[in-house]
């Protein structure tokens, strides 16, 4: 292009021309060149367009063959079977051959919410069994606000500033930066919600159209504020729909057997909030009872199971409100379990301080719902005659855990209140720790003793829950003198206070007569007090302060009369093969039994009860002041049942005021369980007594038969009377006649005092001679509480004592002689009882009737000797015995039977005359 912008080009070239001239034959001649000659080539503007243009146009074809033959090629073969389907091409059957293909609604996103950026990949596989496929895609032409004005309020992931969405959702504050932060951490949790629905009775024509539901879900959807993303369905052959919906936050499914009218359905979402209040929404949906065959039918309502079950891996406490969903006894037992014939929701409330639920249960495996349906009948059925025998379970959560059920409601409160009531002769001041339900307050209210009971239950909100909602529970109408709410009775005294401090601050250390600043009633003692608080397995704050802290047991110990007794549960009953409770999840159990002994309790006894409706066996404890009271413990059934006779109030109605709690079952409660001694016997440094030859009879001693003794006159001198020799050789550590041991006569503490309190009011000489019978020949115990007398039916009942220390078959090994023991003063080494022993407990006629063995080598002709202050078990009569025993070894007097023999009094009748 030259200088001056003419469109054409030049080319200058210098070009030499050239001619040729002939030569002759004989090569002379010359080649001469001519010069160049510049010349230039003009190439037009249109020429160029043209190449470019055509070049391009070459390129482009070039590529889209290539692309074809590459790409479009595999791609079109490997979809060919799908797009040439007859699945695509199939009439639809249900609307006849050559019909539009149906309207199916779709998906509409919700106010405030964005389509997700996603990929939508899908894949379609012939079948004969489908007779429609159809896919829908979200669309964000309307919201749903504008499309259902009137949809509810309830929600799941997205209500109330709580969102599992993995979406985009617009921010409206971008300063709360930390909140996002945390936001963003919670969307992304591996962690959860699926609820899974079974429903029966449904009506079959609703079950096999897709357009109906393929709506419901696209309503269940929206009404419970989640994102459907896109769905696709199925109607099959013969009859059938199968659909799935992409959830923004998971996904949501169904099939359907239209012919035996069932739907099974499944909704995963992710995030914390709750799910179940989706329930709702699915059944007013999908459960469309069908209609009648015949006019005057009366068709079942469906029938709905479901169950939720918390899915993936979360942090409980950080992940919301889900503490009470992942517990065992609500999450997992109730919620988790999908066989249930009925399981609905009574009450959900939030207290300051926990979470009630209450459910009413049917499981199948009891109760069957045809017999509750019939029980609401009027047909004269059984089931109609006993509607409480087919009731739903009626079932109180604490947080998650267990607490009651109608069932159980009996078994677990009268078990609780009735064994401490009756330790106490004359109960008159009783409280309550806990027990919100009012259950444990409406059993304390049936003995009539009772003049004031303060219970002090910190949650005012679960008292007047549960008079709404568990109405049975504090139900006292039937009571004669009481109220139709036993919060009203005129003897309850209801303090909604924290317990701990409500103690501490009334009876605690340190608490000044002079400043006291509470009601003076407020600081007398109470005769029984029952803990019916959380469990000790429990891992909360509270539960660990009333388990743990020595203060408040120390207040509560305080608190107590003189013969005060103490009650609590302690959850679930070990098992056989448990470690002991110092470890694992029972610490709490064991802290606070240790806390108790340390504090000066007399008697601790741990009892179970299967009947209360949990999972296991419940154990509860019992601890006692004061050692007497034992008595009261073991008093048999025909005691038990005069005392339920005279104290427990009468009822209106006629009927039992108890239900459950009777003498028979009173005397389960005497003998701890065997699993409860093994796990405690596991302990290191192992108790006392848990070696096999404390629990009465041991296999690995030998045992020397009574026929290997006779009875001769006494060596030790001619007070002593008859005394047993031996006549082989008896090696140390050997049982002495343990085969007739378990025949002794046992008198009981209160037989033995009948016997007594009648031979002193009336000189009979019968009586005088049982009492003599028993003074000369038996010997005291103090292990069932209060003095029992056991007589050897063998002639080992004339072994003698072995004075100064001679003795050389005993239960013990003592130092201490009727020599060396101080008259005057009264020696414990003789009364000590353990009062938390479970393997005496366990083994109590075999320790009272054990026998005796060899404490060292005897041999034959040996005399076998005892020694005697192992029998006293009495602190005033101690005195007395032992200057007694003093004086026969000093051969001053002889002993009862031989004063007797001789023609002496008797010695009640002594004891008579000197009165």
């Amino acid at each position: 292009v030259d200088s001056q912008g003419n469109r054409n080009m030049a080319l200058k070239s210098s070009l030499r021309q050239s001619s040729t001239k002939g030569s002759s034959s004989n090569g002379e001649g010359s080649v001469t060149q001519a010069p160049c000659k510049p010349y230039q080539v003009s190439v037009s503007f249109r020429f160029i367009f043209l190449t470019l243009l055509s070049s391009a146009l070459l390129s482009f074809t070039v590529g889209r063959a290539v692309r074809v033959l590459l790409l479009e090629g595999p791609r079109g073969a490997l979809l060919w079977p799908h797009l040439e389907s007859s699945m695509r091409n199939r009439p639809d059957y249900h609307l006849g051959a050559g019909k539009s293909r149906r309207d199916l609604p779709l998906p509409q996103m919700m106010d405030g919410k964005e389509v997700p950026h996603t990929v939508y990949t899908s894949k379609n596989f012939d079948t004969a069994a489908s007779a429609t496929s159809s896919s829908v895609l979200v669309e964000n032409t309307r919201s749903v606000a504008d499309s259902k004005p009137e949809a509810k309020e309830e929600s799941t992931c997205a209500s109330e500033g709580g969102s599992c969405s993995r979406g985009k959702e617009p921010v409206e504050d971008d300063d709360d930066d930390e909140d996002d932060d945390d936001d963003d951490e919670e969307e992304h949790l591996p962690a959860g919600q699926h609820l899974l629905v079974d429903m029966k009775d449904v009506d079959g024509t609703f079950l096999n159209s897709e357009e109906l539901l393929a709506q419901a879900m696209v309503d269940v959807v929206a009404d419970s504020r989640l994102t459907l993303l896109s769905y696709h369905c199925h109607t099959l052959v013969p009859t059938g729909v199968s659909c799935v919906g992409v959830l923004l936050e998971s996904h949501i499914s169904f099939h359907t057997w239209p012919t035996e009218g069932v739907i099974t359905l499944d909704l995963f979402t992710c995030g914390a909030a709750p799910l179940m209040p989706v329930l709702p929404v699915i059944e007013r949906l999908f459960a469309i009872p069908r209609p009648p065959l015949f006019e005057g039918e009366e068709v079942p309502k469906p029938g709905v199971g479901w169950s939720h079950v918390l899915r993936g891996f979360r942090d409980a406490k950080a992940h919301g409100d889900t503490d009470a969903l992942s517990s065992d006894d609500l999450g997992v037992d109730v919620l988790g379990y999908l066989f249930y014939d009925l399981k609905e929701e009574v009450a959900s409330v939030q207290t300051p301080f926990q979470r009630i639920d209450i459910y009413n249960l049917i499981d199948s495996r009891s109760v069957k719902i045809a017999d509750y349906q019939r029980s609401l009948s009027n047909d004269g059925s059984y089931q109609a005659q006993h509607p409480d025998l087919f009731a739903p379970n009626k079932v109180v959560f604490l947080d998650g855990v267990k607490q009651s059920t109608s069932k159980g409601d009996a078994g677990y409160h009268e078990s609780l209140v009735h064994p401490c009531m009756f330790m106490h002769a004359d109960p008159k001041r009783v409280a309550i720790i806990g027990g919100g339900e009012g259950a444990t307050l409406r059993e304390v209210l049936k003995h009539d003793t009772v003049e004031k009971c303060t219970m002090v239950e910190i949650d005012e909100l679960m008292v007047t829950t549960s008079r709404q909602y568990l109405k049975e529970w504090s139900d006292c109408s039937d009571i004669v003198g009481s109220e139709e709410w036993c919060v009203d009775d005129p003897r309850a005294d209801v303090r909604y206070e924290d317990a701990v401090a409500w103690f501490i601050d009334r009876f605690g250390e340190g608490v000044d007569e002079k400043e006291k600043k509470f009601d003076e009633d407020d600081y007398k003692p109470f005769d029984v007090i029952i803990m019916d608080a959380l469990d000790p397995q429990v891992n909360i704050p509270f539960a660990e302060v009333l388990y743990k802290q020595p203060t408040f047991l120390q207040a509560v110990y305080d608190s107590l009369s003189e013969q005060g007794v103490i009650v609590m549960q302690l959850g679930d009953a070990p098992y056989i093969s448990d470690p002991h409770d110092t470890i694992g999840r029972h610490e709490n159990r064991a802290i606070i039994t240790s806390h108790l002994l340390r504090m000066g309790f007399q008697s601790v006894h741990v009892y179970e009860e299967k009947h209360s409706d949990f999972d296991e066996s419940w154990t509860y404890l019992v601890a006692m002041k004061d050692y007497t009271s034992r008595s009261l413990w073991y008093s048999n059934a025909a005691q038990i049942e005069v005392a339920i006779q005279n104290r427990i109030k009468h009822t209106h109605s006629g009927k039992s005021p108890l239900r459950f709690f009777d003498g028979a079952t009173m005397m389960t409660y005497q003998t701890p369980h065997k699993a409860q001694e093994v796990v405690y016997c596991r302990n290191k440094p192992m108790p006392a007594g848990c070696d096999e030859a404390t629990h009465g009879f041991s296999k690995s001693r030998p045992n020397v038969p009574i026929s290997s003794f006779e009875v001769k006159t006494s060596q030790v001198g001619d007070h002593a009377g008859r005394g047993v020799f031996a006549k082989v050789d008896i090696p140390k550590g050997a049982h002495i006649g343990a085969e007739q041991s378990a025949n002794s006569i046992n008198v009981a503490p209160t037989t033995y005092d009948i016997i007594q309190t009648l031979a002193e009011e009336h000189d009979l000489a019968d009586l005088d001679a049982v009492l003599e019978y028993l003074w000369g020949y038996g010997f005291d115990s103090n292990l069932y509480g209060e003095t029992s007398v056991v007589v050897d039916s063998t002639i080992l009942t004339f072994v003698n004592h072995g004075c100064n220390g001679t003795y050389n078959a005993a239960t013990v090994t003592s130092t201490v002689t009727e020599m060396t023991a101080g008259a005057e003063e009264f020696n414990e080494e003789f009364f000590i009882n353990d009062p938390y022993d479970l393997v005496v407990a366990r083994h109590l006629p075999h320790n009272q009737n054990s026998g005796d063995v060899a404490l060292r080598d005897i041999k034959a002709g040996e005399e076998i000797l005892n020694n005697y202050l192992d029998f006293s078990t009495d602190e005033e009569d101690w005195k007395d015995y032992v200057r007694n025993l003093r004086n026969q070894c000093l051969g001053k007097v002889v002993g009862s039977i031989t004063n007797v023999e001789r023609g002496g009094l008797p010695s009640m009748k002594v004891w008579r005359d000197g009165k």
